[in-house]
């Protein structure tokens, strides 16, 4: 590894082989490795990441918040130098829900039940903030830097040509929101099932306060991709709370760009 890893990174991970993680599209390396039983993730943030969700100094500060309140990966060591923010976490127990993408109904019942218990976390003193404000001001400064997600696709929103026209669209349509805890990047990749049916959640770098509707628009749009549009209907209508095209597009369009 070209880079400079902090002594307590270093010293924790010592001899052990660093094997790549390709899963996911973050911006941030990813590496799986095994120290004595356990298995490990060490996960680093470049320096020029730092003031986003990306950050995973952010996340670990997250992830300790959640301990006690959802099930969530144990955070080992965390710390940074002037390359960027390292962290490393355990690895969780199970199979991601992608592995059950083909049993749509067990897919939208763990789906459901996710966004349950992540509502379920009380707010009233959640530190973290990741409203829709918050975040465009986050996509300001990824634009601003050329760290936008680059293979956005607008095609289906026919009423927009161009980045500009995004970001104007955005701000311009900027939802009332109705507060919960949300992960913020909710998909099958990142929810875990164990055999006894308990769920565990990764990568909340983007975890915190924000609309409702933030979660179940991508998982909606997980469904739609990887199932078909029944399953992704059944989803939203086994939430029972009726459905919000409008909110659901606004973070569609706003997830489009990282």
């Amino acid at each position: 590894m070209a880079i400079q890893l902090p002594k307590i990174i270093e010293h924790f991970i010592g001899n052990a082989a660093l094997t790549c993680d390709e899963i996911g599209e973050s911006p941030c390396d990813v590496y799986s490795f095994k120290r004595g039983n356990g298995r490990f993730f060490l996960k680093i943030c470049p320096a020029i990441l730092a003031p986003t969700t990306y950050s995973v100094s952010r996340e670990a500060h997250v992830l300790s918040w959640l301990s006690g309140r959802l099930s969530v990966p144990e955070v080992v060591a965390v710390a940074s130098n002037a390359e960027g923010e390292f962290m490393i976490t355990r690895c969780v127990k199970g199979e991601p829900l992608q592995a059950l993408i083909n049993e749509p109904s067990t897919i939208v019942t763990l789906f459901s039940e996710a966004l349950h218990q992540l509502n379920a976390v009380p707010i009233f003193d959640c530190p973290f903030d990741s409203s829709a404000k918050y975040r465009l001001k986050e996509l300001g400064y990824l634009v601003a830097h050329a760290l936008g997600e680059a293979s956005y696709n607008l095609q289906k929103w026919p009423y927009l040509h161009s980045l500009q026209d995004l970001l104007s669209h955005l701000h311009n349509t900027l939802p009332t929101e109705q507060r919960v805890f949300s992960h913020g990047d909710l998909c099958a990749a990142n929810v875990f099932v164990d055999a006894q049916d308990n769920l565990h959640f990764i990568d909340l770098g983007r975890g915190g306060v924000a609309d409702r509707w933030l979660d179940i628009a991508l998982v909606h749009r997980n469904l739609l991709r990887d199932t078909n549009a029944d399953v992704a209907s059944e989803f939203l209508e086994g939430l029972g709370i009726g459905d919000n095209p409008a909110k659901r597009e606004f973070f569609e369009q706003l997830d489009e760009l990282f």
